[in-house]
Parts: C-alpha cells; sequence; structure tokens
C-alpha cells in the first residue's frame, strides 16, 4: 500500500514562488460618472435643506399644518439619495494589492488571489474576476456599448490589460533570454481571441496530422472549431495559454481540472522548443497544487510524434482509449504523468 506526502523545498517554476509581487493600483467609477454623481449628491444635500430651513424660516404655510413633517420628509429623503449616490457611484473600487484583486461594489466586497484566478475580462455588468468557483464583476469598471460597436479603446479594455498583465507577471515563468535569439514569452489568451486559437490549431494540425485527417476527404473544421475555443474562453475551469516567439504567436495550451485539453504549435515554429515549454508551464500550473497527484491527457493513437514527445517529457500511457471529437473519429489514447513534487511512500 501506499501513500503520498508533499516533497520539501522543491520549487515550482511558475512565478507565484518566485514573490513577484505586482505595484499597488486602484481604480474607481469612471471621471465622468464622478463628477456627474457629485454634482448629483452637491444639489441634493445643499439645496434640499436650505429649502427645507428657508421654508421654516420665513413661515412658509403651503403645507398647512403638516408643513414640518412634511420637510423633515423631504430632508429624510435629501439623506437617503446622499447615502445612496456615495454607495452606488463613489464608494465601489477595483484594486490590486500584494498578490491578490479586491472588489467594492456598492453592496459587496470580493476578494481574489492571483494564484487562483483564471479570467479576467469584461463583463456585461462590470471588469469580470472569476477563479474556479466563483467570480464577480467590478461595477466601477463599466464597458461603454457605444464604444464597443464601434471599435475605439475603452477604459475598461485597458484596465483589464493591465490586470491581465498583472497576473501573468505573477503566475507565468519570464522568458528565457540566456542562449536565445528569439526567447519564448507565455501569455493568458484574452476574451475574442478564438479566431488566433483557431488558425494556431489549425495550422499545427495541418502540419501534423494530414495522414490521420487527409484534408481531401476531412476538411478542417474551422466553424466547428472556432465555437469550442469560445467556449473555451468563457470556462473558469479552464486556462489557456498563448506563447509569443518575436512578439509572433506560435502555440498554445488549454489545461483545467488535472488535465491538458490542447497543446498545439504552429507549423512555423514547430522544433523550438515551443511545445516543451507550453507543457512545462501547463504541468506546473496543475502540479503547483500539492493534491493532485497525476494529471492527463489525450493524444491520437497514431500521431507518433506527439506520443514519442509526452514519453520523452515523462508521461506515460495508460492504456485507456476512446474516439477523437472529428470525423473519421480516429482512436486516442490517455497518458498520464505523475506529479514531481509528491513524493511516494511504502508503508
Amino acid at each position: 500500500m501506499t501513500a503520498t506526502k508533499p516533497a520539501e523545498a522543491i520549487p515550482f517554476r511558475h512565478a507565484a514562488s518566485r514573490d513577484i509581487v505586482p505595484p499597488a493600483r486602484t481604480w474607481r467609477t469612471s471621471r465622468g460618472t464622478l463628477v456627474l454623481v457629485s454634482c448629483l449628491m452637491l444639489v441634493v444635500g445643499l439645496a434640499i435643506p436650505a429649502a427645507a430651513v428657508i421654508g421654516l424660516a420665513t413661515g412658509v404655510t403651503a403645507f398647512g399644518g403638516r408643513q414640518l413633517p412634511v420637510l423633515a420628509i423631504i430632508s429624510s429623503l435629501a439623506v437617503v439619495v446622499l447615502f445612496f449616490g456615495w454607495r452606488l457611484g463613489i464608494h465601489p473600487r477595483l484594486t490590486l494589492s500584494g498578490d491578490e484583486i479586491r472588489i467594492v461594489n456598492p453592496f459587496r466586497r470580493h476578494r481574489f488571489d492571483l494564484a487562483d484566478i483564471t479570467i479576467i475580462r469584461p463583463g456585461r455588468d462590470g471588469l469580470l474576476v472569476g477563479t474556479a468557483d466563483r467570480q464577480a464583476e467590478a461595477w466601477c469598471v463599466q464597458l461603454p456599448l457605444a464604444a464597443v460597436r464601434s471599435g475605439r479603446p475603452t477604459r475598461a479594455g485597458r484596465i483589464c490589460e493591465e490586470l491581465q498583465n498583472a497576473w501573468e507577471s505573477y503566475r507565468l515563468p519570464e522568458p528565457q533570454t540566456e542562449g536565445a535569439d528569439d526567447p519564448i514569452r507565455l501569455r493568458f489568451a484574452r476574451a475574442g481571441e478564438e479566431q488566433l486559437l483557431t488558425e494556431l490549431e489549425r495550422s499545427a494540425s495541418l502540419a501534423t496530422l494530414g495522414h490521420i485527417f487527409p484534408p481531401a476527404d476531412h476538411p478542417y473544421p474551422t466553424d466547428e472549431v472556432r465555437r469550442r475555443w469560445s467556449e473555451v474562453l468563457n470556462d473558469r475551469a479552464r486556462l489557456t495559454l498563448i506563447a509569443e516567439v518575436a512578439g509572433e504567436p506560435a502555440g498554445y495550451a488549454c489545461y483545467g481540472q488535472q488535465v491538458v485539453h490542447h497543446l498545439g504549435v504552429a507549423a512555423a515554429f514547430q522544433r523550438r522548443g515551443v511545445g516543451t515549454t507550453l507543457l512545462r508551464a501547463a504541468e506546473d500550473d496543475l502540479f503547483a497544487d500539492l493534491e493532485t497527484g497525476e494529471i492527463g491527457l489525450w493524444v491520437l493513437k497514431d500521431n507518433d510524434t506527439a506520443r514519442a514527445f509526452y514519453i520523452a517529457a515523462g508521461w506515460t500511457e495508460s492504456g485507456e482509449s476512446h474516439t477523437a471529437e472529428f470525423p473519421p473519429y480516429p482512436p486516442e489514447i490517455k497518458m498520464l504523468r505523475r506529479n514531481p513534487h509528491v513524493a511516494r511512500r511504502g508503508r
């Protein structure tokens, strides 16, 4: 019988172990919203109480004998308006501090560790931040529909990009520049990049899988693959990496829930270490959880090159198989890799 225990002093390659902490930033509602809400609060906070005081001082009898109660009600409404103006317009904020993102909405607060985040993108009701099991939208960062339709850059887009850069610098390995003419840089895929991922996967597939999916008999299913990537990019349980070489997208890896779902390298960048870099980054992120004993992936049985690549990287074939999702539905086999940061011990 065997049991597992965490191995001590084993460094992970992902950035969370390097104590890289992004600089602190705080964002509130847009300047226009702040000015509008402040002016409204100023008018309500001064004009209504002033009118009430003047009415009492001059003995206005517009409300008959009920003048004082009515003016008291009006003043109370002014206080309520001031409270909600502050709560809805000034109080909300989004903060990047240390290794976490904090969202303060009008009536609720949320906190997310950078190491746990799986998605950052503009949402319907604010900037969306989420992990595998929960999400929240920052009300203070809205995405104007008019700007989206016209294609103009938005404040929400700029803030989202800044948060994503901080998230990546904290969580992903730095490019290895020593001895490399064109270092490989990793980043997380952005919302709306399903077309880019489709093109990368198409290039990788046509270069290596033509003997399994003959193009003349089985044209590449571009629309189906694009729809799948659109679903993946909105799935908080999966992360998608894009590798860049000299600023050009070169490959991709999608992983989550102890599985490497997709991995490929564009034809022009194969045999340059891109696939190895992507696989190691995905493994490190999955193995960072020491409760993960092993991870898996599926590879086409007749893709000898990929099988050899994974075996050289420490993966083993499990003997389990099923059919692929696209015609002619060739068989796929499951491969496994044990967590190298978890040691076995006998009893």
